[in-house]
């Protein structure tokens, strides 16, 4: 009987000790990832694109990070929160921003980034003429255009 209780004094001896305060600890922290594309205007993947992910709330950029030669990225271990993500130059010009989404702990989100289609420098330039006109025309208090010509005759 003395060996058993001495056998059980031995265990308990060796036996981690597992404090009160260990089992109120935080959760483990659970990985929160985000995963895309980054397209161009044709819908085509943008290889090895520059991506950056900003906090919407802040404003600050929390990661960098390269698409792969097929466009994908990824961002990991993320803390909870409002993001875009923004396609950028190598000297940190903004190309294209992603739509606003939301993510919380644990969570792995999907989203995409597209680059907008080109336009020519003048395509907008001749674009409000008409309107341009008019506002100044109303300015002068000139109410309405009407073509000048002669009075019809009814002898004519």
């Amino acid at each position: 009987m003395f060996r058993l209780v001495a056998l059980f004094a031995a265990a308990a001896l060796v036996a981690p000790v597992v404090r009160v305060s260990d089992q109120l600890a935080s959760p483990p922290h659970r990985v929160t990832t985000i995963r895309g594309n980054a397209w161009a205007s044709d819908n085509t993947p943008i290889k090895e694109a520059k991506l950056r992910l900003r906090n919407a709330a802040t404003g600050k950029v929390v990661a960098t990070t390269v698409a792969d030669a097929t466009g994908r990225f990824a961002f990991t271990n993320v803390d909870s929160g409002s993001y875009v993500v923004e396609i950028v130059t190598d000297s940190g010009k903004i190309l294209a921003v992603g739509h606003s989404f939301t993510i919380a702990s644990g969570e792995t989100i999907g989203t995409f980034v597209r680059l907008g289609a080109r336009a020519p420098w003048f395509s907008g330039f001749f674009a409000n003429t008409a309107s341009a006109a008019a506002s100044s025309a109303s300015s002068q208090g000139i109410t309405a255009l009407a073509p000048v010509a002669r009075a019809a005759s009814s002898r004519q």
